[in-house]
């Protein structure tokens, strides 16, 4: 940061260091430590290179755009974090900053310093569920539904599979009796008359 900050730049450190303290993703790696035992300095100091991009440069054209601190972002996350971001978070992460930047500009940055602190503290001390897997040496986000998605076709189709099985089944019963059974046939002497295929009834 600059030697002599001015009051709005303050501000705008304020606001940048809570917006990045909010990020879900950075917030499990350091609440996990993937950075080690200095895991909220790494956070710290990355807040401190975003801050610096934007008070270091000269004029309006040398000002950092959104592509450029995404992948800002993105490199100090796989650096101090060994974490590989592939969710999109960056890169609205990244749009926020630039908005933060513009609220100086528009005189908005109070309100802005005031909306991304209070979403900090009201996330202190909650934990984030998240499911990783390992790629190499970097961590990779999983998404569980999605994971859970093929094993949830498989065992549909095995349930109509059965199911169909089970209906056959229970039609088998019924073909067979009414292909195997016949009415016994009484005659006017009350004698019962045997039916045969091709052939005339007698009496027995």
């Amino acid at each position: 940061m600059a030697e002599n900050p001015s009051p709005t730049q303050v501000l705008f450190a304020r606001a940048v260091i809570a917006r990045l303290a909010v990020w879900p993703v950075l917030r499990i790696a350091v609440d996990s430590s993937w950075g080690g035992p200095e895991s909220k300095e790494k956070r710290s100091w990355m807040a401190g290179e975003v801050i610096d991009a934007f008070l270091s440069s000269k004029t309006t054209s040398s000002e950092p755009d959104d592509t450029y601190i995404e992948e800002l972002l993105l490199q100090m996350m796989a650096d101090e974090f060994d974490c590989v971001v592939e969710d999109l978070s960056g890169e609205i992460v990244a749009k926020d900053v630039i908005n933060l930047w513009e609220d100086i500009r528009k005189g908005a940055i109070e309100e802005s310093v005031k909306y991304w602190e209070e979403k900090e503290k009201a996330l202190n001390g909650k934990k984030l569920d998240y499911a990783f897997s390992k790629k190499g040496d970097d961590t990779d986000w999983v998404d569980e539904e999605e994971e859970g998605s093929s094993e949830d076709d498989d065992g549909t189709e095995e349930e109509e599979e059965l199911s169909n099985q089970m209906e056959v089944d229970e039609n088998v019963p019924d073909l067979i009796d009414q292909g195997s059974k016949s009415e016994p046939v009484v005659d006017e002497d009350g004698f019962t008359l045997v039916q045969r295929k091709g052939k005339k009834t007698n009496k027995s």
